[in-house]
């Protein structure tokens, strides 16, 4: 593991976990350490306890997780969090709440949800390594909206709706070190492993709102943007990141009318492999199905393509 301060009371710890880079939060709240999302299932006593023993903390004296969004890898060590930290407070989105206090619920609604209309479901591996990340659902005590402020020892943080990925994605913003904590709330063209090669394509499905999050994060124009799967990014690059997620976006919208011409009717399954023939694997390449399915609804919604079934699942053609 590898900590950097990013600003006074900002602290980021790295790790890698499957050879994906995760990089979590600890802030010096006015109340104790507060933790931007307790990770992984053992992440609170693997990840955090060395670096809050480190500074005179214990685990203990956790007084609030504010939790960016209801991913495995983001709240599953809820429960072990509150096991060492009985008193600590869960804020999180209201729109994801629900999803981190069941495991069922998240693994049926958020990693199933394209298996009913789509057939689409990930693998037994996949569905057992994604299960793995979480213990036990934990009550959420405090429901956010964004907009809210969030008390450092010696300054207020701005908390952010930044959705896209999820309906309740949450970003952190303090706007004196002008510094954006945004868990997963942007992806360039991709998630790599720590050697640089592809291993999830950016896994947004609320295609407008995930722009209009990318046109928020530009409007503020941060000096540093620290993600968990990325590394910090800095002065330009943080535009140049932020270009990327919006081009990404653009070309996928794009090439959804092509596909269907080519095609004439197109399932979700059939659009997946489709942008794999033209653009390479990305790894899980049925992530895919998040942003495909967020950009078909656009084009329904502009009256461009519509709903139709084909084999017994849904699909689209042109109006």
């Amino acid at each position: 593991m590898a900590t950097r301060t990013l600003a006074p009371g900002i602290y980021r710890i790295e790790t890698v976990i499957d050879d994906k880079l995760h990089g979590y939060h600890v802030l010096e709240g006015a109340d104790g350490p507060i933790i931007v999302d307790p990770g992984v299932i053992d992440a609170p006593t693997t990840v955090y306890r060395p670096f809050l023993e480190d500074r005179g903390w214990s685990l203990a004296d956790v007084s609030l997780a504010v939790i960016t969004h209801a991913d495995a890898d983001h709240h599953g060590g809820n429960h072990e969090l509150r096991e060492h930290a009985p008193s600590v407070t869960f804020a999180a989105h209201d729109a994801d709440a629900d999803l981190m206090e069941r495991t069922d619920r998240i693994m049926r609604e958020r990693y199933g949800m394209f298996a009913g209309e789509h057939g689409i479901t990930y693998d037994d591996d996949t569905s057992e390594w994604l299960e793995g990340m979480m213990g036990p659902g934990e009550r959420i005590d405090l429901r956010l909206r964004g907009g809210e402020r969030l008390s450092l020892a010696d300054r207020e943080l701005q908390v952010l709706h930044t959705p896209g990925h999820t309906r309740g994605h949450l970003a952190l913003y303090d706007p004196g070190h002008d510094i954006v904590i945004g868990g997963d709330a942007v992806f360039g063209r991709g998630v790599c492993t720590v050697d640089g090669d592809y291993i999830q394509p950016p896994p947004y499905y609320r295609a407008p709102a995930y722009e209009n999050t990318i046109d928020l994060l530009l409007t503020l124009d941060p000096d540093a943007l620290s993600l968990t799967h990325y590394e910090v990014f800095e002065g330009t690059g943080v535009e140049d990141f932020l270009d990327e997620s919006l081009a990404f976006a653009s070309e996928l919208d794009a090439l959804i009318p092509m596909l269907v011409d080519e095609c004439g009717t197109i399932t979700l399954r059939e659009a997946v492999d489709a942008v794999v023939d033209r653009r390479g694997s990305y790894g899980l390449d049925v992530d895919l199905a998040y942003p495909l399915s967020g950009h078909f609804a656009v084009h329904v919604d502009r009256g461009i393509l519509e709903r139709t079934t084909a084999d017994g699942v849904v699909a689209w053609r042109r109006t």
